[in-house]
């Protein structure tokens, strides 16, 4: 290659590891596989190494993380936050192993093998026993302060009775454990929001939210995995773990000393096995030199220590050929790109779609229609586009560009400053947002209008008898059953099914609204705490700021929706038809768990885990993953785990039975 040839492919892939980064760092989105990501890094180092002479001086390979967030405050990390030498191969492990005896030639080295947690490094600090700080990694010497968020969603111990010393450091991995993740995902799916791709780039995204509410409505959880202090040191790594346990946190519950490259081989080939079974996302295996005096011996590069090493899984990847991208308009007017291509078999499942997220993935991303594409789930959960075959791209391509209309009615496309998306402005006439209205408005958790499905709602705005939610109250049979497929039962049944949804209670009917970030447990706070439309059409922003757990970004929602002649028009329209906008004044709203924690553990006779947890909720409980020193209640059933149950003891926390628990609810 000639030298400006890769002068340019420098820059190009300087570029687009920049790029990456502040998406997954600052957006809290991965447009690539982490595998993509590391390949483009390592063809970066390769050809630095290769030219020297054409690095540029502020290239990402000297670069350990992110740059600080807008927002935050920056705190320098006391000692610095290295990030971990990475491979994908099982030789390179080896040559590890191998170059790590070598530097301690008088002595018997053990190594500890710690699962790779897929979330986000946290440095969290205490003083005399108390939390006082958390801080992310950052850019390995300073980090953002985080601990505002961390307080509201992490379920660490806020207060340590017997410290090891009057000031410690506790790094570890925040995460969202799977079935929050999952359980986030259904209810964004029942609101007709785009899915998040993988629990990561959520979790990333909460700790650096500015919006304090939704912080609180994402529980996360923490594993320990290091442990610092000036005047106590731990002997070995397992020793550490042991005495964060103690101290009160979690820890990856399946570390494992191995004295040799055989068992850690066996360690890592079966985890790769059962990673699907474990409560969290794992993305691999960290390798560590056990004793901490060796560590120290053996020392750090700029980057990571030379002690450590973290071989990755290599994910699930497919190849196809994109044949299609469309435009899908959300229910509040949001367009995503979604990719088409011909279906393939990946991770057990058909997959034929992927989401494209937004107009700068998009357009970073360079897609041609007939690319060869790779596939990945993020996560193991969702397909993602991850990467571009571009040698076998035809001249003729044509590439894909973001639109400027809105594909469902023409109408030319807003973005507003500061954002990625795009979105279409004509909510009162727009064809997708009235369907996703709709919808919205039927779901069971909303209005319970099951008879009202997609292709009904599609027939009666065809025939134009419905323009907005309002206008389904003032339906006659004579109009609906005149229309194609209809007969007199199914008339029936669906106006019947909308007479009786005049009875759904207020919060039902708030969070049938559609309320931008309104969802059902903030519908129910609204409605508790103001009662009646009324009210809550007079509030202020103060006042509403008054409702817990309800922060700025939900505020101002509320407030636009309220303000809008045509959601006004609406309302008006809905109230005329008898529905309900006031809780009753003879009725008081019965929340016996309110503001009471919870964690479940075990299998249990009567419901499930998933039933338990809605039961919980529904009066005004909140279940957390992890047993922390804020949790009131463990919830015990059989085969709980051990884990739990100790830490619940250890901190006088009472274990609850399943005939206790559901005494306790209404």
């Amino acid at each position: 290659m000639e030298t400006s040839d890769i002068s340019k492919e420098i820059k190009h892939l300087v570029d687009s590891i920049r790029y990456y980064n502040a998406c997954y760092f600052q957006k809290g989105i991965s447009p690539i596989s982490d595998y993509a990501y590391d390949q483009l890094v390592e063809r970066l180092t390769q050809l630095e190494q290769a030219y020297p002479h054409l690095k540029l001086p502020d290239s990402p390979t000297e670069v350990i993380g992110e740059y600080p967030s807008k927002g935050f405050k920056v705190v320098y990390h006391q000692t610095p936050m290295l990030s971990l030498a990475k491979t994908y191969s099982e030789k390179e492990v080896e040559q590890f192993i191998i170059r790590v005896k070598k530097m301690v030639p008088n002595g018997t080295i053990d190594f500890i093998c710690e699962p790779k947690i897929d979330g986000v490094a946290l440095s969290i600090h205490y003083e005399n026993g108390h939390l006082v700080g958390a801080v992310t990694r950052g850019d390995g010497e300073k980090g953002d302060d985080v601990t505002r968020h961390v307080c509201q969603c992490l379920p660490l111990p806020q207060k340590i009775q017997a410290p090891p010393s009057a000031s410690f450091e506790v790094r570890g991995e925040a995460f969202m454990p799977k079935d929050v993740f999952t359980e986030l995902n259904r209810m964004r799916k029942a609101k007709g929001e785009a899915l998040w791709a993988n629990p990561r780039n959520i979790t990333a995204g909460t700790l650096k939210s500015l919006d304090v509410a939704l912080v609180k409505e994402r529980p996360l959880a923490f594993y320990g995995y290091s442990f610092y202090a000036s005047s106590y040191m731990c002997p070995t790594q397992e020793a550490a773990l042991a005495l964060l346990v103690t101290l009160g946190f979690s820890v990856a519950p399946i570390y494992k000393v191995c004295t040799n490259i055989t068992e850690i081989m066996d360690y890592i080939h079966y985890w790769a096995e059962h990673k699907q079974n474990l409560p969290v996302d794992v993305d691999g295996i960290v390798i560590k030199v056990n004793n901490l005096d060796q560590q120290h011996r053996i020392g750090i590069t700029s980057k990571s220590p030379r002690w450590a090493i973290a071989y990755k899984y290599q994910p699930a990847m497919a190849y196809s050929t994109l044949e299609e991208v469309t435009f899908q308009v959300g229910r509040t007017g949001t367009i995503t790109p979604v990719a088409h291509f011909r279906p393939i078999s990946l991770a057990g499942t058909i997959v034929g779609r992927a989401s494209l997220h937004n107009a700068d993935v998009l357009a970073k991303q360079d897609l041609h229609l007939g690319d060869k594409i790779f596939i990945e789930k993020g996560g193991e959960i969702i397909p993602q586009v991850v990467g571009v075959d571009f040698s076998s791209r035809k001249k003729t391509s044509k590439p894909v560009v973001f639109i400027r209309q809105c594909p469902a009615c023409g109408t030319p496309l807003h973005r507003e400053e500061g954002t990625v998306a795009y979105y279409c402005p004509n909510k009162q006439q727009c064809v997708s947002q009235l369907k996703g209205a709709l919808l919205h408005f039927a779901h069971r958790k909303a209005m319970d209008i099951h008879t009202l499905g997609p292709k009904t709602i599609e027939a009666l705005l065809q025939a134009k008898l419905v323009q907005n939610v309002a206008d389904l109250y003032i339906l006659r049979y004579e109009s609906v059953h005149a229309l194609e497929g209809f007969q007199a039962l199914s008339t029936q049944k669906l106006l019947t099914n909308i007479e009786a949804s005049k009875t759904k209670p207020f919060d039902s009917l708030l969070f049938a609204l559609g309320i931008k970030h309104v969802g059902e447990t903030v519908a129910k706070k609204l409605a508790r705490h103001f009662r009646s439309m009324e009210r809550l059409q007079q509030a202020t922003q103060a006042e509403l700021l008054q409702v817990p757990d309800i922060g700025e970004k939900i505020v101002q929602s509320i407030l636009d929706y309220l303000q809008d002649p045509y959601q006004k028009a609406i309302i008006s329209g809905l109230q005329a038809a008898g529905l309900q906008f006031a809780l009753p004044e003879s009725v008081e709203v019965l929340w016996p768990l309110s503001s009471k924690y919870f964690v479940i553990s075990g299998t249990f006779q009567m419901v499930t885990r998933k039933e338990l947890t809605k039961l919980i909720e529904a009066a005004g409980g909140r279940v957390l993953s992890a047993v922390s020193a804020k949790v009131h209640y463990l919830v015990a059933g059989s085969k709980a785990g051990p884990s739990k149950l100790a830490k619940a003891k250890q901190w006088g926390i009472p274990i609850l039975e399943e005939n206790d628990i559901i005494k306790m609810l209404p």
